[in-house]
């Protein structure tokens, strides 16, 4: 239970007053203005800045997601564009082996040819040379026969050698 001398302090209002109480109400009113002032104020001023810091940050991973997409569009644009250039350098490369292995076939089949007509010409000498010497041994033979069988060597010789052309 409470005490006498407790009670009387609750009882006792004495020091409630007008003016006290508009004291106190001014009192109240300093101390809300300078909680406004110097805390409120630069605090909800430092939540909207988070605030703002935040949504920036969200803008940016959001630009970020949307800059890295159109990258990855471009890195495959670029890929796609590197891919069609080699190919095409592949195919130029192939036409370009392609075009020097028909020269160096159309070369060689070129000096195949000269070499073939020269062996030809060679032969076509040899032979007209070999026959040329046949028609010499065969007329030197025929002259000494007909000169060991007849004995008059000048009328045969005159005789082979116009007959022997014909040969």
């Amino acid at each position: 239970m409470a005490t006498p001398a407790e009670n009387t302090w609750l009882t006792n209002l004495q020091f409630v007053t007008v003016e006290t109480f508009v004291i106190q109400f001014i009192i109240i009113l300093i101390v809300l203005w300078v909680l406004n002032k110097f805390v409120f104020r630069p605090y909800l001023a430092y939540l909207d800045e988070w605030e703002a810091k935040q949504k920036k940050v969200q803008e940016d991973y959001n630009n970020a997601e949307a800059i890295l997409e159109e990258k990855r569009k471009q890195g495959d644009d670029l890929l796609e564009k590197a891919r069609s250039k080699g190919n095409s350098v592949i195919e130029e490369a192939e036409s370009m082996a392609k075009s020097r292995k028909d020269s160096i076939l159309l070369e060689a089949q070129t000096q195949a040819q000269e070499s073939l007509m020269q062996a030809q010409s060679q032969i076509e000498k040899e032979r007209q040379s070999m026959l040329s010497q046949i028609k010499k041994n065969m007329v030197d033979i025929t002259l000494r026969l007909n000169e060991k069988l007849f004995k008059d060597s000048k009328v045969s010789k005159d005789f082979i050698e116009k007959n022997i052309d014909s040969l």
